[in-house]
């Protein structure tokens, strides 16, 4: 689940020279992942 997070699936390399900018991906992915998984309950 943490690949999830970090990528989607894939290694990447992080260029952001920003942590905040880093943390709001993270968040959108989460987001993300939990709507698909709510529409496969639903």
């Amino acid at each position: 689940t943490i690949a999830w997070f970090h990528g989607f699936r894939r290694l990447r390399v992080r260029w952001e020279r920003r942590d905040d900018i880093h943390e709001a991906f993270l968040g959108l992915a989460t987001c993300l992942i939990t709507h698909r998984h709510v529409q496969r309950l639903c």
